[in-house]
């Protein structure tokens, strides 16, 4: 439906079709979309997919004061280049694939929320894109005169972007869903302010992005991000590499001494990733330098003020640890000024085909090969359960992308890349295999079987699963014959 819109809209300037249906006063429905575009107060524009605008309505020219001719059938990017408008909502939409509004004053002296929004088909391709454009002009003089502030973005419709972020190298996710709209309008929000943050969320999905989108929208931008995996390094290090040491400070320890993380982020940030892996000795000396703003290398005599802004990430219940006696209760209060959980890839399956699209065009670039999923396939990528999330979904397209012929993935291209999670010992034998039904079974039934594998009751396997007990009986009594017959053969 999306890609015949954009042939209606690219021949409302042609004779009109004699195929296209007409009312019953004898106006196509090309007439009618024009009647309703400019019965509109506000301005609106349609871009498709590539940047070039296809058209324009009354309001926006009396808004904007630009002529039809100065931006139809042009390239945003190019309207941009000459200095026509300062900055594109559509070309952000395009990067982002998100809705997003910007505040955007006019050579007019008119002031309007411009918003733009994605238009994807079936496949989760983008085709269009709709830019509202509201005049607040009047709106911001009443509000200065009542003592209100002015009209900013709603974060429920779309993502306010000012222009500062326009530009932010690590604004590349790739979000869809309401849930993940929210995550990055708070991590937007939270950026502009040095309270420290504590992403929590599964392993793969996006903790650290975030952390870095976070600083790169925050006032410290200028300064440096300092990643530090506290689970990566051993613990005997972790403290060297946190607070730094000085010449002599134990055997091994270089003349010249060493700068801990929190001394390397100074004026910047510095981001604690699997913070949920230091030892109570160590929960103990991360709170002092917290609360103190403080640090002492190992074997110094003098602290240090430290000027950085502290972000910490988790895939584990710090409360269930606090609870356990495993981590401070303190320390947990201190980090968890601002919490910001980042959803699982099982919990918002309507961002997957847009991150299929988005991924498979990186891969182009990275590779050299053009793809696309047929939708039996992108079916069977939004069932799946995904317990490496993110991350597992872009192994899983660039494996599908570099084994499979031609130019586009089949169902049968499947076997080539078995689902981590969800391969067990169990053989994969395509010829049991005579549509997408049985491959969605045979990865599902392989899930549940990994599901009670690893947990020692019904109850948390369903918990793992996300499912109800008596769904998840449900689904074992369904899969028992196909689980029988792979394992026999």
């Amino acid at each position: 439906m999306a890609r015949e819109a954009i042939r209606e809209i690219r021949h409302q300037g042609a004779e009109p079709s004699p195929r296209l249906p007409v009312t019953s006063t004898g106006i196509n429905p090309c007439e009618h979309f024009d009647a309703l575009l400019n019965a509109s107060f506000d301005g609106f524009v349609v871009v498709d997919a590539h940047g070039t605008v296809l058209k324009v309505n009354k309001a926006y020219v009396r808004i904007s004061g630009l002529r039809e001719e100065d931006i139809v059938n042009q390239n945003m990017v190019d309207v941009v280049k000459k200095g026509v408008l300062k900055h594109s909502v559509s070309l952000e939409v395009i990067k982002r694939r998100i809705p997003i509004t910007m505040m955007h004053i006019y050579p007019t002296g008119s002031t309007a929320l411009v918003t733009g929004t994605p238009v994807f088909d079936e496949d989760g391709q983008l085709v269009l894109v709709i830019v509202n454009v509201r005049d607040i002009t009047q709106l911001n003089k009443l509000r200065e005169r009542l003592g209100q502030p002015a009209v900013a973005g709603e974060p429920n419709e779309s993502i306010f972007l000012s222009p500062e972020y326009a530009d932010l190298p690590t604004f590349n996710l790739v979000i869809h869903s309401d849930k993940m709209k929210a995550c990055l309008w708070s991590a937007l929000k939270v950026a502009k302010y040095d309270s420290p943050v504590l992403i929590l969320g599964e392993s793969g999905v996006g903790k650290g992005r975030f952390a870095r989108l976070i600083h790169d929208a925050s006032p410290q931008r200028g300064g440096p991000f300092v990643h530090l995996n506290c689970g990566a390094i051993p613990e005997p290090l972790v403290e060297s590499e946190l607070f730094g040491y000085e010449r002599g400070a134990f055997t091994g320890a270089l003349t010249s001494g060493k700068a801990g993380q929190f001394e390397l982020a100074q004026n910047g940030t510095i981001f604690l990733d699997e913070i949920g892996e230091l030892s109570l000795n160590l929960q103990v000396k991360l709170l002092n330098v917290i609360d103190e703003k403080r640090v002492q290398r190992l074997g110094g005599r003098h602290s240090i003020a430290i000027n950085a802004r502290l972000i910490a990430a988790t895939n584990r219940d710090l409360k269930a640890m606090v609870a356990e006696g495993r981590f401070r209760e303190d320390l947990y209060f201190r980090l968890n000024v601002v919490p910001l959980r980042i959803p699982a890839l099982r919990e918002r399956p309507e961002d997957i085909p847009v991150m299929v699209t988005t991924f498979l065009e990186s891969l182009s670039r990275k590779h050299g090969v053009r793809k696309r999923v047929v939708p039996e396939v992108l079916q069977v990528l939004r069932d799946y359960h995904y317990p490496g999330n993110v991350r597992e979904l872009e192994n899983i397209l660039e494996r599908l992308a570099i084994l499979s012929d031609g130019e586009e993935i089949q169902v049968a291209h499947l076997s080539l890349c078995a689902f981590e999670a969800a391969r067990r010992e169990l053989p994969v034998d395509t010829s049991l295999v005579s549509g997408l039904s049985d491959m969605t079974d045979l990865f599902e039934a392989r899930v549940l079987r990994q599901a009670l594998d690893q947990c020692r009751t019904m109850r948390a396997a369903a918990a793992k699963l996300g499912i109800s007990i008596p769904t998840l009986w449900r689904k074992l009594r369904k899969h028992h014959l196909q689980v029988a017959r792979a394992v026999k053969n």
